[in-house]
């Protein structure tokens, strides 16, 4: 068990705990804008507290890792218990034209006692792990497509998207990722004369988006006569700057006779045979192997870490060399597995959790650098949770072999190619066995049991906000249902609304949508409904058990049954839960008053009207003029968190002084707060008003 140190003397810089106050008064407090008030001090980014360490890329599923060390006790906005801070991340990635903004992501920190495992091994740092979704671009397996990923560690203050920006606290980290190639029967496209698509009209690119892909096999993998020729003959991978040990390159064969039950002389000798009609010496493979243990010259685990939002495990590692692993992007390539283990209560008890595979392949141009992959696992926390004032940090484990996978009954042993890392990760606390994780993409127990509305500490997977101020928010659009998989279980969800009128609750209604799901090993399925709307529990890596496809604005209930098999009478529980609807578009107008609508003006005059933005859950507004012509042609106001008025609305003016003859139009934008799609936050109404503005 954890063993808590003596506390320590809290010495916390001004700069730390009154963050938010002096960039209050002075946005360019730290010196960190390029524009703005005269700097307070000289500053540099400080790793004290918070450090991203590492970065990765899954090929498979397109997703961006980034994992940051949490390095101390205090310094975070409170306990588990109370509010806390976050830690931001913004990716940029460049695929050699310039950076591009890809997203922020954010998770939430804490102050967390410092202690001792059970191993006696400190619980700092804590690693968390930051995923965002990537759209990349893609080649053919004949160029290697690796761009270069910058990712902004920002605590407390959400980067920029402008890539050269520096955080006060938090730190910058590039390295370079490699995109898997596009589906080979597109790439038969590259090939065909583009006089062709001209006579047929028809244009590739639609095609790709119109045409569903024939599904081509993965070809097989390289004989080892053919890893030997490519690995040692000239013209090879021997000419690259880095050459392969046949104990690596033969590595399978050597692994199959090493572990073989009851292997026969013949064999053996069979084996020095063909090894010496290719030049090599295989009893010097079999000592060189033998001797091989944790080696890290070809890839190496760099880190491990949780991702609180997401709950899954991330094993960033690096892939050192452009040779020795078993064929290019157009080949098998081989296999990257790391098998993950986990002692949750931190009994000192290593529990095995399950094992994935990274394809990598040679690529003669890595960079110097190397390339960056990211291993993930999903795991149900569910049993592991705690309320706040009990949570504890985790043990956590990962080991990486290349070729072949680690064991799943020894975690501690050690493989030829690769290795182990341990760390400590925090667990979001929470009441345990709870069958619903987010409705909607809120956490459940962020939505207020009476009214179905957000609660202030709602956050999404991505750990941002749905409202920056906090306000309560209701639902729109697609809900999605998340739960943790029972195998073997049946489960049914259900709604039913209330009616406004008689507030009455009217019958359950089935969700029976067909989910397209993703299984933890990366294959697309679907879960169709069984019957009497339960469907049997399927892994899925995104934990999806309904779609519900919603209108109106009533309050709702949805409830999910758990049951042996898919009837009322093996139902063995259940949970529910309230959910406000709004799927109305806020109200939006603007009329000019000084004149009238589409009129002539002259310049320098100041036009003045009324405008309209409101609704229910009324989130903001903004006013302004299309095309652009600021700094000169500023409305008043120009935006805001409150609605007006009703019609007419509120008063607005805009002083036409500087602004350049042209046509115009006045136009305002008013968002709600509704969580549409269980992703983004606001249903948006606009309305302009058009004006020609005459030379004086």
């Amino acid at each position: 068990m954890a063993r808590e140190k003596p506390t320590e003397a809290i010495r916390i810089e001004k700069e730390r705990s009154q963050f938010r106050q002096l960039i209050a008064r002075n946005p360019n407090h730290f010196g960190n804008l390029q524009s703005g008030p005269k700097a307070a001090l000289k500053w540099q980014p400080n790793t004290k507290y918070e450090q991203l360490t590492c970065l990765g890329y899954n090929p498979d599923l397109d997703q961006l890792e980034a994992v940051i060390e949490v390095k101390l006790p205090f310094g975070y906005g409170g306990s588990l218990c109370q509010k806390g801070t976050f830690e931001y991340v913004r990716f940029f990635i460049d695929y050699g034209g310039g950076w591009q903004d890809v997203g922020v992501v954010a998770t939430h920190v804490h102050d967390i006692p410092n202690a001792n495992d059970c191993a006696g091994k400190p619980n700092k740092p804590l690693t968390y792990a930051m995923s965002l979704k990537l759209d990349p671009h893609r080649k053919c397996c004949d160029t290697a497509v690796m761009p270069r990923v910058r990712a902004i560690l920002s605590w407390e203050w959400v980067p920029p998207p402008l890539p050269t920006w520096l955080p006060p606290w938090g730190n910058v980290l590039d390295e370079h990722i490699q995109i898997k190639p596009t589906n080979k029967w597109w790439c038969l496209f590259e090939h065909v004369d583009v006089t062709i698509w001209d006579k047929l009209k028809l244009d590739p690119e639609i095609l790709k988006q119109i045409v569903k892909p024939i599904p081509i096999p993965e070809p097989d993998p390289p004989p080892f006569v053919e890893l030997a020729k490519l690995y040692t003959m000239p013209g090879g991978a021997r000419e690259l700057k880095t050459s392969v040990e046949p104990h690596r390159f033969g590595f399978s064969e050597l692994h199959q006779v090493l572990t073989a039950q009851g292997v026969g002389p013949e064999l053996i000798s069979g084996k020095l045979e063909q090894w010496k009609n290719l030049g090599l010496d295989w009893a010097a493979a079999v000592d060189a192997l033998d001797k091989t243990q944790g080696n890290v010259s070809y890839e190496e685990l760099d880190c491990l870490a949780l991702d609180t939002h997401r709950e899954w495990l991330v094993a960033a590692f690096t892939i050192k060399r452009p040779s020795g692993y078993s064929g290019d992007l157009c080949s098998k390539g081989s296999l990257e597995y790391v098998a993950f283990w986990a002692d949750w209560e931190d009994t000192c008890e290593w529990e095995y959790l399950g094992t994935v595979a990274v394809n990598v392949h040679d690529i003669a141009n890595i960079p110097a650098g190397g390339l960056h992959y990211a291993a993930l696992l999903k795991v149900d926390l569910n049993p592991h949770r705690r309320p706040c004032a009990k949570a504890k940090p985790s043990r956590v484990r990962a080991v990486l072999s290349w070729a072949t996978p680690p064991s799943t009954t020894d975690p501690d042993a050690v493989p030829y190619w690769g290795n182990r890392r341990d760390t400590h990760v925090q667990i979001r606390p929470g009441q345990p066995g709870i069958n619903l994780y987010r409705i909607g993409g809120i956490v459940v127990t962020d939505i207020d049991g009476s009214s179905g509305l957000t609660l202030p500490s709602a956050t999404f997977e991505n750990g941002f906000a749905p409202d920056a101020l906090g306000r309560p928010c209701p639902f729109a659009g697609r809900v999605v249902v998340t739960g943790p998989a029972y195998p073997g279980m049946y489960y049914r969800v259900q709604v039913r609304r209330q009616n406004p009128l008689t507030l009455a609750w009217e019958s359950w209604a089935n969700v029976t949508t067909t989910l397209n799901l993703v299984s933890p090993s990366l294959v697309p399925f679907s879960n169709a409904e069984v019957m009497n709307g339960f469907f049997l529990y399927a892994p899925d890596i995104d934990n999806r058990l309904a779609w519900w496809d919603t209108a109106g604005d009533e309050l709702w209930e949805l409830r999910l049954q758990r049951a042996t098999a898919p009837n009322d009478a093996s139902i063995v529980d259940e949970e529910t839960h309230r959910v406000q609807l709004d799927n109305t578009w806020p109200e939006a107008d603007i009329n000019i008053d000084s004149g009238g609508n589409c009129k002539d003006f002259t310049q320098g005059v100041t036009l003045t009207g009324h405008f309209v933005a409101r609704d229910k859950y009324f989130g903001s507004y903004s006013l302004g003029t299309l095309p652009f012509a600021a700094p000169a042609g500023q409305p008043v106001p120009s935006g805001g968190t409150s609605q007006t008025a009703v019609a007419p609305g509120d008063p607005w003016s805009l002083n036409t002084t500087g602004m350049q003859p042209c046509g115009y139009v006045m136009i305002v934008n008013v968002w709600d707060r509704a969580i549409v799609n269980s992703a983004s936050v606001g249903h948006q109404s606009s309305k302009a008003v058009g004006f020609c503005l005459r030379e004086k």
